[in-house]
């Protein structure tokens, strides 16, 4: 049986790939320390943590996390799931490229005694994407 933070986890995600963000931004507290290290950013509250959300929705408007996989830590969980679409909008510097992507995605959550997480770090291997969308070479 899950943890009640694995299902908010789980709620949550289901809510990101509905683009209701108003429900999914409820995911972290208030004031919150997410670090995006495969982009090297921080976010630290509701606001910022909706505007990464979009983000992703801005570069491929059908981006939709799959294969999802929930560790329950107790006040950690930990995901491991796949971010796939299709890049049909600008990424950082890079163009469109109208070519279909597949990011292998780690999370890590604390989760305060309200059930809301008050940290949490994603992992991605965003050169690897951007090789798949053809915007760097692959190393020879």
């Amino acid at each position: 049986m899950s943890s009640q933070n694995v299902e908010t986890l789980r709620q949550r995600h289901q809510e990101f790939n509905a683009q209701n963000f108003d429900q999914a931004m409820k995911l972290v507290a208030p004031k919150t320390k997410v670090v995006d290290h495969g982009r090297n950013l921080t976010i630290n509250s509701r606001e910022e943590f909706r505007g990464w959300m979009e983000g992703f929705f801005q570069m491929a408007s059908d981006v939709k996390l799959v294969d999802m996989r929930y560790l329950d830590g107790g006040e950690w969980v930990t995901a491991q799931f796949r971010a796939v679409g299709t890049q049909n909008g600008p990424m950082g510097p890079f163009p469109v490229s109208n070519k279909p992507f597949s990011l292998d995605v780690c999370e890590v959550w604390h989760f305060n005694a309200d059930g809301e997480a008050d940290e949490g770090h994603n992992y991605s291997d965003g050169m690897g994407l951007a090789m798949q969308l053809g915007h760097i070479k692959p190393p020879a």
